[in-house]
């Protein structure tokens, strides 16, 4: 069941106007990283991931049974992030029930998911392939996830698909004490020389080359959060430790409190 959303929602605000990889062309770009890899990476050691990823695990308390039960992963890729959990010791000893549930819009990266969360059964994760790329196409009961993790995925995606995988993310997890995790790279001008050029350099290659960055641009992630009616639990901003020297930040926010809200309104 859905929440009822009757009541009629102001158009979201827009904070960035540049274009994005269609979702036809997402798809054949990470077929390919499926097959060759690429600099960023998804998991914990990649140069712009690793901070971060540990920001978020610190965060998350994936290894708590009372407070994370169910786990949604929107732009799972490979699988990397959800192999990390299930197979840190800490976790499987306190909290070994702990569901993990990937997907993903690439077909490549699904298979290489299913390939790596094998070893840990059907009992502790599964992964889906969301053909339409329609964030609001996932089937799962409201109320149902506790926490929901995206990990370098709303960087590459439409303004009117991050408002969707917003909602999607809203309706599916528990109200009172579900959280959102969200990690993506941000600009890195004031952090440092290196993280100066790095950004200086990446953004060129987004206008031109966008394939070549994964279709992914430096973004802040709080506005479209707080314009949805998130609340910020936690921002933190992780330096590089390793190329491709992009910053990146992590956030943490709790879901909207309300009702009779649409669950697609328009951006203005």
């Amino acid at each position: 069941a859905r929440r009822n959303r009757t009541k009629e929602q102001p158009p979201m605000r827009s904070f960035d106007r540049r274009p994005t990889l269609s979702r036809t062309d997402a798809v054949s770009v990470y077929d390919g990283f499926a097959a060759t890899g690429h600099a960023g990476g998804k998991d914990a050691s990649s140069g712009y991931g690793g901070p971060a990823i540990r920001a978020l695990l610190s965060l998350a308390s994936f290894s708590d049974p009372d407070a994370c039960h169910t786990v949604m992963d929107y732009g799972c890729g490979q699988g990397k992030l959800a192999e990390l959990v299930l197979r840190d010791p800490a976790s499987a000893q306190s909290n070994p029930d702990m569901k993990w549930r990937c997907i993903d819009q690439s077909p490549a990266m699904i298979e290489k998911a299913r390939e790596r969360l094998r070893p840990f059964g059907e009992d502790r994760s599964s992964v889906e392939w969301l053909e339409s790329g329609e964030p609001g196409d996932v089937r799962a009961e409201d109320g149902s996830v506790d926490r929901f993790v995206s990990t370098y995925c709303l960087d590459l995606l439409s303004e009117s698909d991050m408002y969707g995988v917003l909602d999607l993310a809203e309706r599916v997890l528990r109200p009172e004490s579900g959280q959102i995790i969200l990690a993506g790279i941000t600009w890195g001008y004031r952090d440092s020389l290196r993280t100066f050029l790095m950004t200086s350099v990446w953004e060129f290659l987004y206008v031109f080359f966008r394939r070549k960055v994964g279709g992914c641009r430096p973004q802040e992630l709080c506005p479209y959060l707080k314009e949805r009616g998130w609340t910020i639990i936690k921002s933190v901003r992780t330096l590089p430790e390793s190329f491709p020297w992009m910053v990146s930040e992590v956030v943490a926010a709790r879901p909207p409190q309300r009702s009779g809200i649409p669950s697609n309104p328009p951006i203005r």
